[in-house]
């Protein structure tokens, strides 16, 4: 197993959880990495009475998960357990895979999408705030402190946007540093297709 993949310290302050549903869609580029495959979940539900479709940044590292995937077609409907990472070159985030499963597909578009996170309030000084089609957010990473298994430090900065006018009137309130925990759902920027968790509670 890949030491980025499974580096999670089994600690309370490191809560780092993700279950997501949605289908296939590969990349151009997956065959040119060796260390992981990557390929994108492509998540749809109903939104503000209107069809919406995040594009969910997925790597796989263990080998036996690699040819799982490998296996499956284009749309496939399957269901992701993992935690998430923020990426050592860009800093981008995505989802490290932990299972695999190949679903029947529903009906309606209400799919899992669930994010449990818990770390060190990390402030983005630059852009800390924004605005989209769904209202105005402020946003800040979750930082979490772990070891790989060979025992190097590691940190990941996880990126969220609180759009709710209470919940940043609490983050307001928080400092650099300070614990936080984090429930919400994974989405993809409509402008960028930068990943971020969307917080709901906090």
């Amino acid at each position: 197993m890949n030491h980025e993949f499974n580096g999670l310290d089994n600690q309370a302050q490191n809560k780092n959880f993700v279950k997501i549903s949605g289908l296939v869609h590969f990349l151009s580029n997956s065959k040119n990495n060796h260390k992981y495959f990557p390929f994108a979940l492509r998540h749809e539900n109903i939104y503000n009475n209107m069809l919406r479709k995040d594009f969910l940044n997925v790597r796989v590292f263990p080998e036996d998960l690699q040819e799982k995937i490998k296996s499956l077609n284009e749309n496939d409907f399957v269901e992701l357990t993992g935690v998430l990472r923020s990426s050592r070159g860009s800093g981008e985030l995505y989802l490290a895979a932990l299972e695999i499963n190949k679903l029947d597909k529903p009906e309606n578009f209400q799919l899992e999408n669930q994010v449990e996170l818990s770390g060190f309030v990390h402030v983005i000084k630059a852009q800390s705030e924004g605005e989209t089609g769904t209202g105005k957010y402020t946003r800040f990473a979750v930082r979490q402190e772990n070891h790989e298994l060979d025992g190097q430090p590691r940190k990941d900065f996880l990126v969220v946007r609180v759009y709710d006018e209470k919940l940043r009137e609490k983050l307001a309130t928080k400092s650099d540093s300070e614990p936080v925990s984090v429930t919400g759902t994974l989405r993809s920027s409509r402008g960028s297709g930068v990943n971020y968790v969307r917080c709901v509670s906090l």
